[in-house]
C-alpha cells in the first residue's frame, strides 16, 4: 500500500501566505514630504503654469517631463523640478522630486 501525505488546509495556507508580497519599507530619511521646502526653487517658475510645454526647455537641469498618467520612476530627487503637462502639452504644475 502506497502511503499519501495529507497536508490539510493548514498547509495550503502557510503556501499561499508564502506567495504575497511583502510591504517595502523605504530607508531611513527618504520621506517625501507633502508640502516640504522648496528645495528645487519650483516657486520661481510658477508663472509658467498654463503654459506651452516648448518653455521648459529653458527650465534649469535636473528635470523631469511628463503627463498626467505617464509612467514615471518613484525615485526622489530633491533638486529635481518635475513639470506635469495635461494632454495639450500645457503646463499644469511645477513641484519638486
Amino acid at each position: 500500500m502506497k502511503k499519501v501525505f495529507y497536508a490539510g488546509p493548514v498547509m495550503a495556507l502557510v503556501v499561499v501566505a508564502g506567495c504575497t508580497a511583502a510591504p517595502m519599507s523605504k530607508p531611513a530619511g527618504t520621506a517625501q514630504p507633502a508640502s516640504g521646502p522648496d528645495t528645487c526653487n519650483a516657486a520661481a517658475y510658477q508663472s509658467l503654469i498654463g503654459q506651452d510645454a516648448v518653455v521648459d526647455l529653458s527650465l534649469p537641469d535636473p528635470k523631469r517631463t511628463y503627463r498626467l498618467g505617464d509612467p514615471v520612476t518613484s525615485d526622489f530627487n530633491p533638486a529635481r523640478l518635475n513639470i506635469k503637462l495635461d494632454d495639450t502639452d500645457t503646463i499644469i504644475a511645477i513641484d519638486c522630486g
